[in-house]
């Protein structure tokens, strides 16, 4: 059964009745929820609108069935706007760092999900050591995002309690995205981000650098081919610390590093190929790229620095 179900079912349902007792979102706290049906199991909190756009209550949370993979869900109660939408993209703030951005698809009438992918590698840590969280969306892409400040407390207690409902091992890794100008959509992105703190983006040097990801022929001696030049490299490194955010310092940077991706062209665009946190990331020669890396993929969270050489595998970026 899937997880999404246990969002429709669990924040159609049960917040319905049990968060309908909630005195007010400034008051509002993290519940966690057996399903009415065996093996679900969920996570969330609600927040009232107040004008400004907003209407109704917006319920924020995770959710899963037992044996699968932990989701994120959104529920809409009383907005006609997100009643009426297909898909919604948020961004999500603890503190004044974002979270890597949810792409949200509707599971029924006011219902969202998203999936837990690799991009969000420490989300549920996030959300449990913080003390509240402000939720944006847009709905237009001409306006400004409508901000929903929500509450982290009791996240400890209930996202400790889901994933130990819910263990899983990795979370799924994200569908391939596919942009005909990669930088200037993480450009676009980023200036959404910074703007929605009240700051303005610059472009910083290095931000967009050109890489060989294609293995180069082996000639019979076990050199490589000469490096090509950049207007042939069929590559592209994004370092999104570079564009620098003049109201909030490393906006996308953390333990582990700061965020980069890397992108191959295709038919249709380039596609990406990568995306993480990364201390550096540079070419070590044509086809192979040299990350140096901290916490998570160097083996545990707690783990210091190690160095990696990652190539193209089935279409995605991996270790050797």
């Amino acid at each position: 059964m899937r997880a999404h179900r246990a969002i429709a079912g669990l924040m159609a349902c049960l917040v319905a009745g049990f968060m309908g007792s909630l005195a007010s979102a400034a008051q509002a706290k993290w519940v966690y929820q057996d399903g009415p049906e065996t093996g679900r199991h969920a996570a969330w909190v609600c927040a009232d609108g107040a004008g400004a756009g907003k209407d109704g209550r917006l319920c924020f949370g995770l959710s899963c069935d037992a044996g699968q993979g932990i989701r994120f869900g959104l529920s809409a109660q009383g907005d006609a706007v997100l009643l009426a939408r297909a898909d919604l993209n948020v961004l999500i703030f603890v503190g004044a760092r974002a979270l890597a951005p949810l792409s949200f698809t509707t599971t029924g009438l006011g219902t969202f999900e998203a999936p837990l992918t690799a991009a969000h590698a420490g989300a549920i840590a996030r959300l449990q050591a913080g003390s509240a969280m402000d939720l944006r969306y847009w709905e237009t892409e001409d306006a400004p995002p409508l901000l929903w400040r929500l509450s982290l407390k009791g996240s400890r207690a209930a996202l400790d309690a889901l994933q130990g409902a819910c263990p899983v091992p990795a979370p799924e890794a994200p569908s391939q995205v596919v942009e005909r100008d990669p930088a200037a959509r993480v450009l676009t992105d980023m200036r959404a981000a910074c703007a929605a703190l009240g700051g303005t983006v610059t472009v910083g040097e290095g931000y967009a650098t050109a890489v060989d990801l294609a293995a180069p022929e082996v000639a019979a001696s076990g050199a490589r081919t000469v490096e090509l030049a950049d207007e042939q490299k069929d590559g592209l490194i994004l370092r999104h610390e570079r564009l620098i955010c003049s109201a909030q310092d490393n906006l996308v940077c953390g333990p582990a590093g700061c965020l980069a991706s890397v992108w191959k062209p295709g038919p249709t665009g380039y596609a990406r190929v990568f995306l993480n946190a990364v201390q550096d990331i540079a070419m070590e020669t044509p086809g192979a790229l040299r990350l140096l890396l901290r916490g998570a993929l160097c083996g545990s969270r707690r783990a210091g620095s190690c160095t990696q050489i990652w190539t193209l595998q089935d279409g995605r970026l991996a270790p050797e």
